[in-house]
């Protein structure tokens, strides 16, 4: 939880950089890889043995045990469940969203050759695109609690910086949220009845993933040490939408906090852009059995783009007459870039004959290392990337997974362990994978299915005077994978 508040206290620093903060780089350097049916049921841990379009985007050295050209295409579905609950008062109550969406996964061919030379025995090159992120969620929250948004504004307002044209300059401008008094100083009504109960909602919705665009190629010499390489070109993008309640429950002319009715705030964040990086892999074969890689991932240089904007309504009520008051900001625009972490990436994959194979994958990535560049912000620049080294560490994750031969049908399993990217947390998520198959000599069909259990904090606002709304968030995703491949 400490970390969770660090960001938010980052974020309150950087007026005027709307979004971009330790946040961001959590969400575009957290991947998870879908790619083939193939690989989600056997945990994702396909790097040791290869053959297998996603290790495009992990260990393209696999791509070279490939003996003839095939195409993929793997449709999805995503879905997100969550439980929240403002745990601010014990009687709240939960409540629970869900969203689905149909996505491709996986689309792309791989071109087997056999070179002249008897010791490369295969140079194979690979095109296609692999779903890599996905950040569709959708959650809401209700309850009662002491404290208001108003509070962020106000201690905003009276800040150093002042008004802020998408946050308490907004708020200003809703007629009565916040005003100077005679010395200047901003006030707001609930400084009058700061201990009042307010009746709170929130819907967020987000949208968008990260889709890879990769271009491989990899050699096989001698049946031994496979080598390869993929240029990625990821393309970002995320829509994030957030709507914010209060209301005041009281009962009487006045209620808890006099003059106050309700307010509403609304935020829309839009982030697109493209990046790219490199990824060299290596694997031994030792023997007829056992295999050994390793992957190198270099940091993904993102050109990314803003848009956001705000707007409030405000409705109060004096002597029994009700006002409403509304504003809305401007459209904002912030160009700037991200380089991601550095990734590197053990793997093992263990030939059973003919009845299957058992894989593993350790990966380990230095979010600590990641860099925003603002141009035109240097002082932002430096807080923020000071507070990412700060709160960051090196995260562990592991990927195990197995394959069982019978006949042309194929099961599968596996399991995956995330580590938290906080410096101060110990927190260790698990994911859990199941698969079938059918291979032909020309034509397979695989299904796949990963479940991903987390939990976490979030708060719709915070200041540095008051207690944090806390929204306990549980969230369950689901991906269901249908990979149909043919060889030529």
């Amino acid at each position: 939880m400490k970390s969770y508040i660090a960001i938010i206290i980052l974020s309150l620093s950087c007026q005027v950089l709307v979004a971009q903060s330790v946040t961001d780089v959590i969400r575009y350097s957290s991947l998870e890889i879908s790619g083939t049916a193939r690989s989600l049921g056997s945990g994702g841990a396909m790097g040791g043995l290869g053959a297998d379009f996603s290790v495009l985007s992990t260990n393209p050295a696999g791509l070279a045990w490939y003996r003839n050209s095939e195409f993929t295409i793997t449709p999805a579905i995503f879905t997100s469940g969550i439980t929240t609950k403002l745990s601010n008062l014990d009687d709240n109550e939960p409540t629970k969203s869900s969203r689905s969406n149909f996505v491709l996964s996986n689309f792309g061919v791989v071109v087997a050759s056999q070179p002249s030379s008897a010791n490369w025995k295969t140079f194979n090159f690979g095109l296609g695109i692999n779903r890599i992120a996905d950040f569709n969620q959708r959650f809401y929250f209700e309850g009662t609690s002491v404290g208001s948004i108003v509070d962020r504004f106000l201690e905003q307002a009276n800040s150093s910086t002042g008004l802020e044209e998408f946050e308490s300059q907004v708020a200003y401008d809703a007629d009565a949220l916040i005003g100077p008094d005679s010395d200047g100083f901003y006030y707001s009504d609930f400084e009058n009845a700061p201990n009042a109960f307010i009746q709170r909602d929130q819907t967020v919705s987000w949208r968008g993933s990260i889709n890879e665009l990769t271009f491989a190629m990899a050699g096989n010499y001698k049946d031994r040490v496979l080598i390869g390489a993929t240029i990625g070109v990821p393309f970002l993008s995320f829509r994030e939408e957030k709507s914010y309640h209060e209301e005041d429950p009281g009962d009487g002319v006045q209620g808890n906090v006099p003059f106050f009715d309700n307010l509403e705030y609304n935020e829309t964040l839009t982030t697109t852009g493209a990046g790219i990086n490199l990824k060299l892999g290596m694997l031994f074969r030792v023997n007829q059995w056992v295999r050994l890689g390793v992957a190198a991932h270099t940091p993904t240089a993102f050109s990314l783009e803003d848009s956001y904007r705000t707007d409030m309504t405000y409705a109060y009520s004096d002597n029994g007459t009700p006002y409403e008051g509304s504003a809305e900001s401007p459209d904002g625009l912030f160009a700037y870039k991200l380089r991601s972490p550095w990734r590197l990436i053990g793997s093992l994959g263990v030939v059973i004959k003919k009845h299957g194979f058992i894989t593993a994958e350790v990966e380990a990535v230095d979010y600590s290392g990641a860099e925003l560049r603002f141009d035109g912000f240097d002082s932002q620049e430096r807080e923020t990337n000071n507070e990412i080294a700060k709160t960051l560490t090196t995260a562990t994750n592991i990927r195990v997974g197995g394959e069982l031969a019978v006949d042309i049908f194929r099961f599968r399993a596996g399991i995956g362990l995330l580590q938290s990217p906080f410096i101060d947390e110990n927190t260790v998520n698990s994911s859990y994978s199941l698969g079938v198959g059918i291979r032909e000599e020309n034509f397979f069909i695989d299904l796949g299915y990963r479940r991903y259990n987390y939990k976490e904090s979030y708060t719709p606002y915070l200041t540095s005077v008051s207690e944090p709304q806390i929204v306990d968030r549980d969230i369950a995703n689901n991906r269901f994978l249908l990979t149909l491949g043919f060889k030529f």
